[in-house]
């Protein structure tokens, strides 16, 4: 293709700029914080803070990123795509507090108060709305009718409608019953306790608590939960000097805004830095950073002791580990569940992830994900599974508002091990919390990855326009080769394609024979199976086995002529690729593959030759039945009188489970089998084409069931939303 040159040397540009700002010496040695997207709502809080000498700002870069970072247009702060308005709502009205507070931006403050007064009664409005699933959130009814009345005391007055102050003073009868029901100072360890709320609070209630506070800040490191605009608001009212150091520990690590949490894990934040390069399909682009990065996680591998940890730390490593232990196993190192399956055993963890389901989702999902990676006898990963199974089967009471269950759902549903990669790339692009991986206060932590975004995206567009191409290329080739009108059986020319490319992440430059052979394999083996379901003669048949054998088909007639005529074509095809890009002749070799006897092939190719069986058979074995063929389901039930047919079913998964955990024991280890890493990975795409096409029902002989994933795959562009706002930043 003419234009696939241009546009990957244009997409390799773009990667080489990102790695320039991401990595130094092939690793993140640059400050973590720096990928973390900045809270304006906690840097508003800090800047409000006053230096008892000079009575100006304590931290007057703060202020300053306030005024640098409004959206001029709407007037408002906080984070680009919020689509409920709740955070940038009251981010917008810190920032203006804060600047009031000051007399500076009176601009910046005209703006904000404009964007608050038009938005507010359809931001809160919406959660009166019967349609809408639960109520105003607690953090968004404490934090705006906070914020409103300090906004007050500072001379700020807002011309709301009517309406709009009706839900103004229901949020503050709201707050007065949450002020009653709970107590300011609990035993809760998160920033759920009302006391992470401390900044929005009456000041009386500090002065009723005020030795019950200052003795958790000297429990701590000196913070309100780690909650920078509570710990801001601690200082502001006690002076008290750990609460200084914690603050100014913030700033030196944070210059350029707040997050919302501080401390957060810096590894943790490494972690999915890596995680969404994967995610969003550039590998091909971060491969060698990615591997040293790996690479030095194993290096530094070792189990943490999390005995002596408070619950916060434990979080935070259960989090990293069963990230790392992913990773690392899905790049075939050596690793053990016992790295992250601890928790099982620790009953203050377990009833923490237990009570705080809405906050560590993130963390269960995790988890969750790494149990996708099982190998026999694990069975710690197997209870790990089912409790995060369990956990993450509870988001029906979490608020969708404020947690994204599409998450939890996408993995319930549809296993890791029937996706297809280029598919799943699509969705992480275009899913509007991709780049989140954990729970504050008011909203989710994230990673700002517009750059990475905007590369995944013409990525994945050239990606497209490739494999429309490969397509054309497949069809011209079963026509001439006469397949496409043999008559009879499954055309499944598009399927074969949509699997072959789909599965892999390929280069685009260099994998097209690759990916075509795969296809090309796949339709031919299609058409020859029915041939000998349906079609051929006994003689017929016969005469094209000998023909294989002999490596001869002069002699052959009709469809048989046409089936070995396309078979040798696709051995010549092949063998003349790898000629030229290796000098190795394997003519020879080809041909005889298929004379191997079972006991030839490698254990890995065995297991999914059997995998792949036994899974057609569970989707097959009604129409096999009436058809009076056999099949393993149909076999069993036969040999075991009494039995039913339920039974047998339940025994054949039980086989299929067992040998899905060797397959990805003997794919994954090297110890296992002397092929390849690259042979390994297609084994691997094979696996997972397999798993999708007879995920719950036989996908590959219907006619429509993947109809949408080959759209999504091959034709339709990315989310249009995406697109724009990106192309937007792109152009700032």
């Amino acid at each position: 293709m003419k234009f696939k040159s241009h546009f990957t040397s244009d997409l390799y540009f773009i990667a080489e700029e990102i790695k320039r700002d991401t990595f130094e010496l092939d690793n993140f040695n640059t400050n973590p914080y720096s990928f973390v997207s900045p809270s304006a709502y906690d840097t508003a809080w800090l800047a409000m803070i006053e230096d008892d000498d000079t009575l100006q700002p304590m931290f007057q870069g703060y202020v300053d990123w306030i005024l640098n970072n409004q959206n001029v247009i709407e007037g408002l702060w906080g984070r680009l795509g919020d689509e409920n308005g709740d955070e940038t709502l009251t981010s917008t009205l810190a920032c203006v507090v804060a600047l009031r507070k000051w007399n500076i931006g009176s601009l910046h403050v005209h703006k904000g108060k404009r964007y608050i007064e038009r938005s507010m009664e359809s931001i809160i409005g919406k959660y009166t709305n019967p349609n809408m699933k639960g109520s105003c959130p607690r953090w968004l009814v404490l934090m705006f009718t906070g914020l409103l009345e300090i906004a007050e005391q500072l001379g700020l007055r807002f011309l709301f409608s009517t309406r709009a102050k009706r839900m103004i003073n229901n949020l503050l009868f709201q707050r007065k019953k949450i002020l009653q029901r709970e107590k300011l100072v609990d035993d809760r360890h998160n920033q759920q306790s009302l006391l992470a709320y401390l900044e929005v609070l009456p000041s009386t209630l500090y002065a009723k608590n005020q030795k019950d506070i200052i003795q958790k800040l000297g429990d701590s490191d000196g913070s309100l939960f780690q909650s920078p605009s509570a710990t801001a608001a601690a200082y502001m009212l006690s002076r008290n000097t750990q609460c200084l150091a914690y603050l100014k520990s913030l700033v030196q690590r944070c210059p350029d805004g707040v997050p919302q949490v501080y401390p957060l894990s810096e590894e943790l934040i490494k972690l999915t830095m890596v995680n969404i390069m994967d995610n969003f399909g550039l590998a091909e682009y971060f491969g060698e950073e990615i591997d040293h990065f790996i690479l030095q996680i194993y290096k530094n591998y070792e189990e943490e002791n999390v005995v002596t940890m408070p619950i916060s730390s434990k979080v935070d490593q259960l989090h990293k580990a069963s990230l790392e232990f992913r990773m690392l196993r899905l790049n075939g190192y050596d690793v053990l569940p016992r790295s992250f399956c601890w928790f099982l055993s620790d009953e203050e963890i377990r009833d923490h992830l237990e009570t705080n389901t809405e906050c560590l989702f993130f963390v269960m999902l995790s988890v969750y994900r790494a149990t996708d990676l099982m190998f026999p006898g694990e069975c710690e990963l197997e209870e790990a599974r089912e409790f995060s199974r369990k956990f993450l089967n509870k988001s029906h009471f979490i608020d969708e508002q404020f947690v994204p269950i599409f998450h939890i759902k996408h993995e319930i549903s549809s296993p890791w091990r029937a996706r297809l990669k280029h598919l799943d790339h699509r969705m992480w692009i275009e899913d509007k919390d991709s780049n989140a991986f954990s729970v504050g206060k008011a909203s989710l932590i994230r990673i700002s990855i517009d750059k990475f975004t905007h590369l995944a995206l013409r990525n994945f567009e050239l990606r497209q326009a490739v494999y429309r191409h490969e397509m054309e290329d497949l069809i011209t080739w079963v026509k001439k080769s006469g397949l496409n009108d043999i008559g009879f059986g499954r055309e499944k020319t598009t399927y074969c394609y949509f699997a072959a490319s789909s599965s892999t992440s390929l280069p685009i430059k260099t994998a097209t024979n690759i990916r075509k052979l795969m296809a090309k394999s796949g339709i031919l083996i299609t058409v020859a199976d029915d041939f000998f379901d349906e079609e051929g003669s006994f003689d017929e048949l016969g005469a094209l086995t000998k023909a294989v054998i002999r490596w001869e088909g002069e002699a052959l007639k009709g469809y048989g002529k046409i089936i070995f005529k396309a078979l040798d074509d696709l051995v010549k095809e092949t063998a003349e690729t790898c000629l030229k890009g290796h000098g190795t002749d394997i003519t020879d070799h080809l041909r005889n593959i298929h004379k191997l006897k079972p006991g030839n092939y490698d254990d890995i190719t065995a297991l999914l030759m059997t995998i792949t069986r036994l899974l057609n058979d569970l989707q097959s074995y009604q129409k096999e039945q009436e058809q009076r063929k056999i099949n393993s389901v149909l076999l069993h039930m036969k040999s075991h009188c009494g039995l039913k047919i339920e039974d047998s079913i339940a025994y054949i998964e039980k086989i299929i489970d067992s040998k899905r955990k060797e397959f990805m024991e003997y794919v994954l280890m090297d110890k296992f089998s002397d092929l390849s890493k690259p042979c390994k990975d297609i084994h691997m795409s094979l696996y997972k084409v397999f798993e999708m096409f007879f995920n719950k029902k036989n996908r590959y002989d219907s006619d429509t069931e993947m109809l949408e994933d080959i759209k999504k795959a091959l034709y339709d562009p990315i989310n249009l939303e995406i697109i724009s706002t990106l192309r937007d930043l792109s152009n700032v």
